[in-house]
């Protein structure tokens, strides 16, 4: 069930965005919270994380930027959609890996088509990747899976904290995802474009710090597909 938390300071503000989620999402819960601090003490008792998160930049005592950063750092999976009138932090936001940007006054249809877009995201990287190691089955969520590796006649599924070898063809995994959210880099990798930091002439940079080899046949459609998973995620 998806979960969203609104933290934002404005009363009316906060009547209005309940207004335009249970139109789209009758039965949808949703948590109001007036500041970052209630908002990450509600969160320090551990019994409940949500799935999206509506932040307005400008709040009383710490930040919304700052807020997300302690809620990015142990939930690396949650959506956070930003909610300001002031435009010129738009920069300075995506270290926080945000999922949209909008500005006030918020708009009916603007708001209700970034809910919608947030939701059919949420759905698509919340699918289950299916494989066997010997006769064990194992599903991975797709949200889960930093990049495939090929080496010969195996297939290397790296996660944060996990490596997973079985048999495979890269190209019947590649033909199989989504093209929204994975892009082949090279003929031995497939990238979920979730975890790119930044694409380079011949590698790739990953959250974690790691770099991944980038061929030169490839280097365009990664460019490309990036571009389009930034404005699809972000930026409509």
């Amino acid at each position: 069930m998806i979960t969203i938390a609104l933290c934002e300071d404005s009363v009316p503000v906060q009547s209005q965005i309940e207004n335009y989620i249970s139109e789209l999402l009758q039965d949808c819960p949703v948590e109001v919270f007036s500041s970052g601090e209630e908002l990450l003490s509600f969160l320090s008792n551990g019994k409940q994380k949500f799935s999206l998160y509506l932040m307005d930049i400008s709040l009383p005592g710490i930040s919304g930027i700052e807020t997300s950063a302690e809620i990015r750092e142990k939930d690396p999976y949650a959506l956070i959609i930003y909610i300001t009138d002031y435009k010129e932090y738009v920069y300075q936001i995506f270290e926080t890996l945000p999922y949209r940007f909008i500005t006030k006054p918020v708009e009916k249809a603007v708001f209700q088509k970034a809910l919608t877009d947030a939701v059919n995201y949420m759905t698509d990287r919340g699918g289950l990747f299916h494989f066997h190691i010997d006769r064990d089955q194992y599903q991975i969520p797709f949200q889960e899976i930093v990049y495939f590796e090929s080496r010969l006649r195996r297939l290397m599924l790296h996660t944060a904290d996990e490596i997973y070898s079985f048999y495979g063809k890269l190209n019947e995994i590649a033909r199989d995802l989504n093209p929204l959210l994975f892009v082949r880099a090279h003929a031995s990798y497939l990238i979920n474009m979730e975890y790119i930091r930044s694409i380079r002439d011949t590698e790739i940079l990953l959250q974690s710090g790691e770099f991944i080899p980038m061929s030169r046949k490839y280097r365009p459609q990664v460019r490309q597909k990036h571009l389009e998973y930034m404005k699809w995620r972000s930026l409509q």
